[in-house]
Order: structure tokens, then sequence, then C-alpha cells
């Protein structure tokens, strides 16, 4: 809800509340009278109840029909139904054209605020531009920070730490496989996640000087042709030992075609994303190390920080960190560590309740 809508709802709820204590007091539903008839008390109550408002309405915009951004929407409408706020969404497919349609029929359908994951970082700003100019609120999530380069008002920007995974994986690189080259394949080259991601691990090497990034290719998150960019390098005659990726669909197809290959035994494969298939492939041995991030969890903590800012004015502009883990096989079966990607109602509240105790209110 906006914030005149916000201001005539309490205003209504301490009118209200003033004649029904000025005619001797409430009744509880136990038959108990209440005689608090303080004005501040009124106000206090109208509050509390905005906390949790089923007259906000969300618009959510996911980039495409990616797993990731599947489960990032569906943790998005669980946390939506928690706050009992209403929730919009629309689907971008990845087209650019069809992202900037999609803010401009979710503001004109009078919504009160927009979250939006987008794949590049000129829809993002867009995004938060549109709504600052309809006086709106904007939540911007999996944009790798980019906000904090522009010159613009939005409610949040919710994140992980892409930039500090290139250490865990030098880390990680370090202990088990000191001195041996590697190559990455990442996403896509116009993704601010990849750019960042490539950022960090190259300048993470180099700063360790353990471990050498022989070449970079892009699978277009899709596991075919990751799967063919793994075998051209095997044929290339660059000499590596480590096959880093940038999610385990991806990492699963990798480990299928070096089996095919019969070159199985002489690379090791690591990851990002700690998800159902990660963890399987964990299990049978194929994938030695990962890192749990799950959008899952991105989208419910982006909701939240939508609804807590809106309903209890928060300061604008705020950020937002979502945990992420490094992942070795002996860990796969803590939910803690592991998170869930899909809505896991035990795992999630407690991750929430533990990193973002403000929001511990909507998970009752």
């Amino acid at each position: 809800m906006n914030l005149v809508k916000k201001g005539l709802s309490v205003l209504l709820a301490v009118t209200v509340m003033s004649s029904l204590t000025a005619c001797g007091g409430t009744t509880t539903s136990e038959g108990a009278e209440r005689t608090d008839t303080s004005e501040t008390a009124a106000v206090e109550a109208a509050t509390e109840s905005e906390k949790v408002d089923d007259g906000l309405k969300i618009g959510y915009i996911s980039p495409g029909p990616d797993t990731w951004y599947s489960r990032a929407e569906e943790g998005a409408k669980w946390a939506a139904e928690k706050a009992g706020a209403e929730f919009i969404a629309v689907n971008s497919n990845r087209d650019s054209e069809t992202e900037q349609t999609n803010i401009d029929n979710l503001i004109n359908e009078g919504v009160d605020v927009i979250v939006t994951l987008s794949w590049n970082e000129a829809g993002s700003v867009s995004c938060a531009e549109k709504c600052k100019e309809a006086g709106i609120g904007c939540v911007v999530f999996d944009a790798c920070g980019v906000m904090k380069n522009h010159d613009v008002e939005l409610t949040a920007s919710v994140d992980f730490d892409w930039a500090g995974m290139g250490a865990m994986y030098q880390e990680w690189m370090d202990k088990a496989y000191s001195g041996e080259d590697y190559v990455f394949i990442s996403g896509t080259e116009d993704s601010v996640v990849c750019q960042t991601l490539e950022k960090s691990l190259r300048e993470a090497t180099e700063a360790s000087g353990k471990n050498k990034l022989v070449d970079v290719r892009y699978g277009q998150y899709d596991p075919e042709t990751a799967a063919n960019a793994a075998e051209d390098l095997v044929n290339s005659g660059l000499e590596f030992s480590l096959i880093g990726t940038i999610n385990e669909d991806c990492a699963a197809a990798i480990v299928t075609r070096l089996q095919d290959l019969g070159v199985a035994d002489q690379y090791h494969v690591f990851a990002q994303n700690g998800s159902d298939t990660g963890i399987k492939l964990m299990q049978e041995g194929a994938l030695e190390f990962t890192v749990s991030s799950s959008p899952g969890l991105e989208g419910a903590v982006a909701v939240f920080a939508a609804v807590d800012s809106i309903t209890n004015g928060k300061e604008p502009n705020q950020y937002i960190s979502c945990p992420i883990a490094a992942v070795s096989p002996d860990m796969v079966e803590n939910p803690e560590v592991v998170i869930p990607w899909a809505v896991d109602e035990e795992a999630w509240s407690k991750v929430i309740v533990s990193n973002f105790s403000e929001y511990e209110k909507y998970l009752k």
C-alpha cells in the first residue's frame, strides 16, 4: 500500500477505536473488558495491524523461465502469502522490451511495490527509476549490488555476496589442488552475476598465485552448450585439471560428457548453487565443491523486505545480504548450510529468524 493509503487506514483505526473506548471499553473474545482508552495505545494497535496487511499489493517481475528464476518466484510468492499481501507475477522471458512493458503494466495495475529480478543492470535501474516516478516502492534483488552505482532511490537491494564467492573457490582450490590450473564455464556475458563472479574468481586466484585461470567460456546457462564447451576445452591442448561452472545443471552435463569421453578421472568439477542436482552430484562423488545460495530464500527475503519497508516506514536504499555457504560433500545433509531452493518452511524459517529477526513476525 502507498503512504497515503497507510495514513488513512491508521487515522480510521484511531477514530474507530477512540469511539469504542468512549463507550466504555472493548470486550475480548473471553468476555473480559479492556479499559485502555489512550489514543496512543490506539495508534500503536493500528500500527501493529499494518505490519501484516492484506491490502498490500506486490508486483513481481521474473526475468525468464530458468529453474533459478522459477524458484525465486516460488519463494517470493510464499513470503507474500505469509505476510498476507496480494501477489501479481509477470515474466519477461529475457526480453528487454517485455521487461519494460511489465514494469509499466504493474504500475498501471496499482501495485504498492515492485520486486524485480532482472538479468541485466539496465533493467534493474529502469525499474527503480519508473517506480520512483510513480511514487511506489521498488526492491531489486540478485543484481550484485549494481544499484549502489546509480543515483536513484529505491526501497531495498537484496543480494548474495557474489563478489565474495571467488575467495571461497580459491580457498578450496588452494587446500585441495594447489598449483593446478582451471577453466571456468560461465553463463552469459551480459549477466551482472556472471561478470561479478568471474571477476572475483580471477582476482582471488591471481592474488593467491596458487592456481591459474587459463580460459573462460560461456555456456548460456544451457547444460548442452556447457558440456560442448567443456569437451572443446578438453580437446584444446590447454593444461588444466579443474573445471568450474556457473550452476549445477551445467555441472551435471559436464560430468556426463567427461564420463562419455573417458576422461572423468582426470578432472575435478566445482560449481555454484546448492541445488538438488548439486546435492545428488556430491553424494555420487562427481561434484567436489559448490557454494550454496538459495534463490527461493532470496526471493522470500526480497518480498519480506518490501513488506517491512512499506508498512513500517523504513529508510530507503537498504542493502540486505542473503547467506551463502561453502559446501563440501560432508555438508550436503545440513539444510541450514545447503539451504533448500524449493519452499521448505521449517528450514527457511530457521535461517530467516537467525539472519533477519525483523521478519520473524511474518512467519507466525
